[in-house]
């Protein structure tokens, strides 16, 4: 049986048992339930596994909200890079399940999320040579256990606590004009080392406060393995400008990663440290007839610093634009144009021999059924991975994505 196929066997197997043992948890419930509760919905493991509508109603009594994800990207690099023949392709998988605690057990303001991956299929970086990573699911294969957390919100929402396996990006350095684009330096600054995100996130503590409107402060405490504590601190503020209310926003991080700190040279630091900005703004908007489908075109801006003794990146700046409904007749698709930079770090164990790298990517983001997305995505890379022996790369990746 090959990786792929044992790769989907496995997807299936993890929906399947999930739904089982949401069927059998809905059994037992339902034995329990006493003709005093008239409105309470009785449904049998039969009727759970034959009929998904009776499953959906189940979790919608119970406070439970699922969601299944499957992405694949498929990348040709037609010149440069480290390689320009053949192709890569690979898979990431993803189920989650949200608890609202005041429906499940009437415990006000409180969320639980558990969450599953896997990942399968080539490494592009690999394939182009690039530094930044020009697919965002490229990972070593695996399966396992993403996310585990349980949320508190207080105070009207004011002051928020999350506690559990948390991936940081979701809290911290995220910029959300940037979800649509591949490449891995469009949604946080590869600054931040290292960074609890994907492909691993780290048991952590996070509490945001929100003293006024329009303004918060975040604290972050993430465990960071085979090392210390990284501490992340973020304070912002949104806003809505002019007649149309262009929504805008900026934020400000730092970060520390206790040590010992492993150098490129081989030697390490008691610590280390560095810091990051986002800035967003809507700068454009029209509305358009159908509700929810207004055009807006929307800019961010990103910087990211860090030391060049432990970090193969000393500086970052990306940004780009993106145009939501572009076509009248596309209420749901969106163009995005944008641009990443890396400084490489001058220490000569770092092994780079250009100053830095630079992606300009460009997509167009097409929604094909409600839950299928196309994104035909182009990216030129200058100086990928910083060595001369590497041409400039054009790389074409079709992302498909199918969630429900």
């Amino acid at each position: 049986m090959s990786f792929r196929t044992k790769g989907a066997a496995l997807v299936i197997l993890l929906f399947l048992s999930t739904t089982s043992a949401m069927a059998q948890a809905a059994d037992s419930s339902s034995a329990k339930e006493t003709s005093a509760e008239p409105d309470a919905i009785h449904v049998n493991s039969s009727s759970l596994r034959t009929k998904p509508q009776e499953l959906l109603r189940w979790m919608d009594g119970k406070g439970l909200t699922g969601q299944i994800s499957l992405v694949n990207d498929w990348s040709k690099n037609f010149r440069g890079g480290a390689c320009s023949a053949g192709s890569v392709d690979r898979y990431l998988f993803k189920t989650s399940l949200t608890l609202d605690m005041e429906k499940f057990a009437g415990w006000k303001g409180g969320t639980a999320f558990a969450s599953l991956y896997q990942r399968w299929g080539g490494q592009g970086s690999e394939y182009v040579g690039d530094a930044q990573g020009f697919s965002n699911i490229d990972a070593t294969a695996g399966t396992g256990l993403y996310e585990v957390w349980f949320e508190q919100k207080l105070w009207a929402d004011r002051l928020r606590v999350k506690a559990g396996k948390v991936d940081a990006n979701t809290e911290f350095a995220y910029v959300e004009n940037g979800s649509d684009f591949l490449n891995s330096s469009m949604g946080y600054s590869p600054t931040i080392l290292p960074f609890p995100t994907y492909p691993e996130p780290r048991p952590g503590l996070n509490v945001f406060l929100r003293p006024v409107d329009g303004y918060y402060l975040g604290v972050g405490v993430y465990d960071i393995a085979h090392s210390g504590a990284m501490p992340i601190v973020e304070a912002g503020r949104r806003w809505k400008r002019g007649q149309a209310e262009l929504p805008g926003r900026f934020a400000a991080g730092f970060w520390r990663q206790n040590g010992p700190v492993p150098c490129l040279d081989g030697d390490s630091v008691g610590a280390t440290q560095g810091f990051y900005f986002v800035m967003e703004q809507s700068l454009w908007g029209r509305p358009r007839p159908t509700e929810g489908s207004d055009q807006t075109l929307s800019a961010f801006l990103q910087y990211g610093h860090a030391n060049g003794e432990v970090s193969p990146f000393t500086h970052h700046l990306g940004g780009g634009l993106v145009l939501t409904r572009p076509l009248a007749r596309r209420q749901r698709d969106s163009v995005g144009l944008g641009a990443t930079w890396v400084r490489f770090s001058e220490a000569p164990e770092a092994g780079f021999q250009q100053s830095g790298e630079l992606a300009i990517e460009a997509y167009y983001k097409i929604r094909v059924l409600r839950s299928l997305n196309l994104v035909p995505d182009l990216q030129f890379i200058h100086h990928p991975g910083g060595l001369s022996c590497q041409r400039d790369s054009v790389v074409f990746t079709p992302r498909l994505t199918l969630t429900f």
